[in-house]
């Protein structure tokens, strides 16, 4: 019901060509640009002991997370993203978007009982995370490997039972913030309307 929502708001504000949903391939530079979101939903797969197949299985995880991730980044990544440019500067706007994206995670005071640190820590890290996912998405316009990407970090996530170190966690957010800001500095590729059709 999420993504099917994230999808009537997108279709509602007429954002299609600048979501990038549809576009199987930007181009080579964005392509080699996902590589640092790519490896941070890897990274915990390396993590000793910590990867286990939890109930429901593998399967509908995957599936659910997926739904998350067309949900959350259409929502935050087109939509909000999108809209906030209309009356702040593109630098600005990715920063709130960031900002309003750890925002959303106070869900988990009415899914769960985090301590007051865990969920200052979790609004705090989701903060970066969409930060660096919104400047991703302002300059190459190409959310469909955000959402694989973001989808594959959540199911790499959940499913570690054991627990990380929070230092690991603070590298990888220093790391996303950094690479959030220089990809803002980069130049902007203008969106597209190309149909899923692979480069020859």
């Amino acid at each position: 019901m999420c993504a099917a929502f994230a999808v009537g708001v997108v279709t509602w504000l007429k954002l299609w060509k600048h979501s990038g949903l549809l576009v199987l391939w930007k181009s080579k530079r964005a392509a080699l640009l996902l590589l640092p979101f790519a490896i941070e939903a890897l990274v915990w797969l390396a993590y000793p002991g910590g990867f286990v197949s939890q109930a429901p299985g593998v399967g509908l995880w995957a599936l659910t997370l997926l739904l998350v991730g067309v949900n959350e980044e259409l929502t935050s990544r087109v939509a909000v993203l999108q809209t906030l440019r209309t009356a702040f500067s593109s630098t600005w706007a990715v920063v709130l978007s960031g900002v309003m994206f750890g925002l959303q995670h106070l869900s988990l005071l009415a899914t769960g009982s985090p301590s007051t640190e865990d969920l200052l820590t979790i609004l705090v890290l989701t903060g970066v995370y969409g930060f660096a996912l919104g400047a991703y998405q302002f300059r190459f316009a190409w959310v469909l490997p955000l959402v694989l990407c973001h989808a594959a970090s959540d199911f790499t996530q959940i499913l570690t039972t054991e627990p990380v170190p929070f230092a690991m966690h603070v590298a990888i957010a220093l790391a996303l913030l950094a690479y959030g800001v220089w990809l803002l500095k980069g130049r902007r590729e203008a969106p597209t309307g190309a149909p899923l059709i692979p480069p020859r």
